[in-house]
């Protein structure tokens, strides 16, 4: 059931004025003796014409809403009062609005179930992932549902000595449930990247002490912002499942049901298991065979990390990117989509880039279709797109029978629009033109086939006049009641009508221009007369205003009073007859919700296509189709790469750079230079444009050669999680601990500023281990940012590591940054120059100036006596044979083998080593540092 609308009296009235004495203190009883909640559940009381809510809630509601708690009252007196607030309708939704979708809560409303009694029972609630009941509220006429829903539920064991992770993911809007069982290693890689391709929005795990797996999975919810809900480890049970699936499925798919696939699959039948039960869907029969059930394979589609997600600007981050904008995300660039499923797709695919190169390229062919024909994109974006009503959510409302005759009529019009829309993708003459008659055309045209029953049921029953002026009635001549109801408001409007001509000589206005006749489904007829006319009004008791707002003041006379009185009264009985047909028609249309789910997908489809092609030609420099080789080729070369993001931004005049990684130019690519220099834009720049060339898209370049990569795995920025309680070193390690243990060769790996959250030399070791590591025993593509000039020698040791830096030059001493990524090492510091653009003051740059010039080559300088230079010189060589030495055994660490505590452990003990050595060289550079 759907969450109602009130009819709102008062906004803000006191509880006090609703409730006597006995009823209040009924109340406050009930609602001191409900059982405790989470912080993160807020409870909501539906008092018929407001809504109320307490406690703590209260305050949330006050700061959120009214931005102020000084709109709290106190309910109740003496030691029993409690902290309470009011909320009208739309403050409620606006409430609930921000509760759900921004600050990802759940929400409780109760309703009283007898007046006399305080009897209270929760009529509705919701939860991120579980949005149906408030449908109405957070996606109504002005709020498209442009994002995706979901609950997951995760249930780990251990077999023959694997760790083994089930999984199941249920949209209960789109009504599919999907499970997945695989093999993870210590830091969840693969269940960090299945969250993100299905992007649910709260997790169910079994409560309990469930071991250091636990936390780390924990770990893994917290990064990806995951709502998390513990549930009794009784309910993870496999037991109930068939028999639950067997009324939930449809029934084509609940035929030999224990003998499907996903049987075998114990740990994530399981999850599903306590899916099924914490989402209630056994409690509404609506549900029953209306489900879908499919295994999801994670092998098809690239790895994300969250790392990933963020660091290439995938999607809006809540809280974290500016509400509004839209150039500072890839989705915000590329979805140029018209239609609501449009959008959620083309966010879908975002988190789910392909690897299958045949299907990366019919999506290329599709959009590079569009972008040849300017008519074709015209067409379908001005004319036929734009009209689109969102299919897949009229076709939810229809299978739990809460449709209205409007919803009937929008998907008739959409069917009617469905021919013309196949002529216009028919007009497209180029070579691939079979592709988009195989993808869009054919499906379009054998489903209007399918639906010309409805289209002859829609136009027999409904009076299509009617509709395309905003009522939506059942014809007239359907029953005799109903003509003669029709007849009659034919008349009122005719009397009405009149009225019109009578008002505009009484008040000397022009009837059709400065008076003017309106209606609404709220008032019906009323007259409006523009702010400037409203004088002609003033001090005539033959006419009564109804409002006054920028657009005019409404009124009516007595005459007109009576006939709209007469006129809504017949209208409402024309509604009441008419029932019985509406339900007849609604029952009917629900048999063809298969046939427009699938018209559904075939549009947004269309809709992501047109939106990548439209992106693409109308960016500042078009961007270009990638050549696309299989997996394990081994290159990536990107001529003018350009950030898709920053392009954009008002007073910028983006610098390109290419990027190329092969035998000859090296797949671990290590990048120095100053900071702000552009080394962050670079690496993002290549990592944005190898996603989007494997979602399908053009890309930001000049030319494109790429061989599909199975995972784009990211350490990006020095920022912390102290509200986890993680520190910024540790962010870094874990991400890191992430990308050693789930890279392959055939993955892109980012690495910008590792090692900087602890000691210099902690910080190089492990940045000098790490990328030994990934050289020689992974041997992925790897773009590697850093301020350790001393990694630069990693050149002479491995073949397949090359410098590159970002150029910049000190004219006039004066730090001018250049932007330009050139093959070899940087070979200065440019921090004091920094500090300088920083507008750092004068007196601090100087004796920076001065101690830097103090400590260059301080160690072995031109005032040593002679005896005293061979000495010095002999202690640099052994300083830095140690220093050689002791890379050399942080790199033949075998990482995998030791835990992210025991890794650092060892890199302590061998800086001990060091500084034991007693070595002046050593502990000069010690000093320094």
């Amino acid at each position: 059931m759907a969450l109602g609308h009130h009819s709102i009296s008062g906004a803000c009235k006191d509880d006090t004025q609703h409730m006597d004495g006995v009823q209040e203190q009924g109340f406050l009883s009930y609602l001191k003796n409900l059982p405790q909640k989470p912080s993160t559940t807020v409870r909501l009381f539906d008092r018929g014409e407001f809504y109320s809510v307490h406690g703590p809630d209260a305050h949330l509601a006050a700061r959120e809403v009214f931005k102020t708690s000084s709109a709290v009252k106190q309910l109740g007196s003496g030691s029993n009062k409690v902290d309470s607030l009011v909320l009208s309708q739309l403050n409620f939704e606006a409430f609930v609005r921000t509760l759900l979708l921004v600050k990802q809560y759940r929400v409780e409303v109760y309703s009283q179930q007898q007046a006399s009694k305080n009897e209270w029972k929760v009529q509705y609630k919701a939860s991120p992932g579980n949005l149906m009941q408030f449908e109405d509220v957070l996606f109504g006429m002005n709020n498209e549902q442009t994002i995706s829903t979901g609950v997951l539920a995760i249930k780990t064991a251990n077999e023959d000595g694997q760790r083994v992770v089930g999984t199941a993911y249920t949209d209960v809007s789109g009504r599919f449930m999907t499970v997945s069982e695989f093999n993870d290693g210590d830091t969840f890689s693969n269940l960090e990247a299945l969250i993100v391709h299905l992007d649910p929005k709260e997790c169910i795990l079994p409560s309990g002490d469930l071991g250091p797996d636990g936390v780390k999975i924990k770990q893994v919810l917290s990064r990806s912002n995951l709502l998390v809900t513990e549930r009794k480890k009784v309910e993870f049970s496999f037991k109930d499942v068939t028999q639950d699936l067997g009324r939930l499925l449809k029934k084509k798919e609940s035929a030999a049901l224990a003998s499907r696939p996903e049987f075998n699959l114990k740990q994530a039948m399981g999850a599903l298991s306590a899916l099924i039960k914490y989402l209630e869907l056994l409690n509404d029969e609506r549900n029953f065979g209306h489900f879908s059930l499919e295994t999801y394979e994670l092998s098809q589609y690239m790895h994300l990390n969250s790392a990933a997600k963020k660091a290439l600007h995938v999607e809006p981050i809540p809280g974290e990117t500016v509400p509004g904008s839209k150039t500072t995300t890839i989705l915000g660039i590329l979805d140029k989509c018209h239609t609501p499923q449009g959008h959620r797709l083309l966010a879908q695919w975002l988190r789910q880039p392909l690897v299958d190169v045949n299907r990366i390229e019919e999506r290329l062919d599709l959009v590079e279709a569009f972008v040849s024909s300017t008519d074709l994109r015209q067409s379908l974006g001005e004319d036929h797109l734009r009209r689109i009503p969102d299919i897949q959510r009229i076709a939810r409302k229809l299978s739990r029978k809460g449709a209205a005759l409007s919803d009937c009529y929008k998907l008739y019009q959409c069917v009617e629009r469905l021919p013309h829309l196949c002529e216009a993708i028919g007009k497209y003459c180029g070579k691939h033109e079979a592709t988009l008659s195989a993808v869009f055309s054919v499906p379009l045209q054998e489903s209007v086939g399918d639906l010309a029953k409805y289209q002859e049921m829609i136009e027999t029953t409904v009076d299509t006049k009617k509709a395309n002026e905003g009522d939506f009635v059942v014809k007239p001549d359907f029953d005799e009641v109903l003509s003669e109801l029709r007849e009659k408001m034919d008349e009122l409007e005719k009397d009405i009508q009149r009225q019109v001509k009578k008002v505009a000589s009484d008040l000397c206005l022009d009837a059709g221009k400065t008076l003017k006749l309106e209606s609404n489904a709220q008032l019906g007829y009323f007259f409006r007369v523009t702010l400037k006319e409203e004088k002609a009004l003033r001090n005539n008791r033959s006419y009564h205003m109804i409002d006054a707002n920028k657009s005019g003041v409404r009124f009516r006379n007595s005459a007109l009073q009576d006939l709209n009185d007469q006129y809504l009264s017949a209208k409402e009985e024309y509604v009441e007859q008419q029932k019985s047909v509406v339900e007849e028609i609604i029952n009917i249309a629900a048999g063809y919700i298969e046939v427009f789910q699938q018209v559904g997908h075939v549009l947004s489809t269309l809709d992501c296509i047109y939106a990548l092609a439209s992106a693409a030609v109308s960016a500042p420099i078009p961007y270009v189709r990638p050549k696309l080789h299989p997996t394990g080729t081994g290159v990536i070369k990107i001529t003018a790469a350009r950030h898709p993001c920053l392009e954009l931004q008002d007073d910028i005049s983006f610098i390109p750079n290419d990027c190329c990684f092969d035998k000859e130019s090296g797949l671990f690519h290590i990048l120095t230079g100053p900071n702000m220099g552009g080394k962050s834009t670079y690496i993002r720049s290549v990592g944005m444009a190898v996603l989007m060339a494997q979602i399908g898209s053009f890309v930001p370049c000049e030319e494109a050669e790429l061989s599909i990569v199975d995972s784009i795995l990211a350490r990006v920025g020095a920022g912390d999680y102290q509200s986890k309680g993680v520190s910024t070193f540790m962010a870094e390690m874990l991400e890191t601990a992430t990308i050693l243990r789930s890279a392959t060769k055939d993955s892109l790996v980012i690495i910008d500023e590792l090692g900087r959250g602890t000691s210099t030399y902690d910080g190089f070791g492990l940045a000098w281990a790490i990328s030994w590591h990934i050289c020689k025993e992974i041997g992925s593509f790897c773009l590697f940012a850093t301020h350790f000039h001393e990694l630069t020698a990693l050149e002479d040791m491995i073949d397949t590591a090359k410098n590159f830096h970002v150029t910049a030059t000190t004219a006039n001493n004066m730090l001018t940054l250049l932007y330009q990524v050139q093959p070899g090492p940087c070979d200065r510091s440019f921090g004091i120059h920094v500090a300088q653009l920083a507008d750092f003051p004068k007196h601090i740059i100087e004796v920076a100036k001065r101690k830097a010039e103090e400590l260059e080559d301080s160690f072995i300088n031109s005032e040593d006596s002679k005896e005293e230079l061979p000495k010095k010189k002999v202690q640099k060589q052994e300083g830095e044979k140690i220093i050689n030495d002791f890379v050399s055994k942080a790199a033949k660490l075998d990482i995998n083998s030791f835990s992210d505590e025991a890794l650092l452990a060892e890199i302590n003990q061998l800086c001990n080593e060091v500084e034991k050595s007693e070595n002046k060289y050593i502990a000069h550079l010690l000093a320094r540092t």
